[in-house]
């Protein structure tokens, strides 16, 4: 995917959305990259609607990702067993911080907390509102460095 190009065939909105919602899904892609990529052509203008897109975009990309893995937590069997513990374990840290903190940080990998809080059956909205914070931050703060 030529992001230039993209970025010259649709405007850089909907190139900034489209490489949110395929980097959430497809790991050599990269939105950070990407906004870096802005912020040093374009600078702080439009950084404010370019963050909310990005973070709107990976949200969206990550939700069947944790909708896929909601059914994880009514495995029977011995893949009860591992789905118990990663439960017991999470508990323990609290589910909603540990995806925050990947969220924002990414790590751990970002792709794994959208898949346990999956598991871990964070309500829907939960996952919605701390992922779409959580990467708006993160993306911010690109934004604010690269610029």
């Amino acid at each position: 995917m030529d992001p230039g190009g993209l970025v010259a065939s649709v405007g850089v909105y909907l190139a900034t959305f489209v490489i949110a919602v395929v980097g959430s899904i497809v790991p050599i892609v990269s939105i950070e990259v990407f906004l870096i990529a802005i912020a040093v052509t374009i600078g702080p203008a439009d950084a404010v609607p370019l963050v909310a897109i990005a973070a709107v975009g990976q949200t969206l990309g990550k939700l069947p990702i944790y909708v896929a893995s909601r059914g994880v937590a009514n495995l029977s069997g011995r893949h009860r067993r591992w789905v118990d513990r990663i439960r017991a374990w999470a508990t323990r840290l609290h589910p909603t911080v540990l995806l925050a903190a990947s969220a924002i940080l990414g790590l751990p990998p970002f792709s794994l907390a959208a898949t346990a809080a999956g598991v871990l059956a964070i309500p829907t909205r939960t996952f919605m509102v701390v992922v779409g914070v959580g990467r708006a931050a993160r993306f911010a703060a690109i934004f604010a460095l690269a610029g």
